[in-house]
């Protein structure tokens, strides 16, 4: 069992250290956009409006 939480933990502090960095490097370049099968992501950071993601769909048809 303490092998369990000690893997979950690693795994938290992984995901806790990515989100972090992906918000400094947002910060730092004005945003990053990931766009993939007419699915656009947008993570955007500010010290005045805070982390915001964005999703957006394009219509294919």
């Amino acid at each position: 069992m303490t092998r369990n939480l000690q893997t979950s933990g690693w795994l938290a502090l992984a995901c806790a250290t990515f989100i972090l960095a992906s918000a400094v490097a947002a910060s730092m370049l004005g945003g990053l956009h990931i766009e993939a099968g007419g699915v656009q992501l947008t993570l955007e950071a500010s010290a005045e409006r805070g982390l915001q993601l964005v999703f957006a769909a394009a219509n294919q048809g």
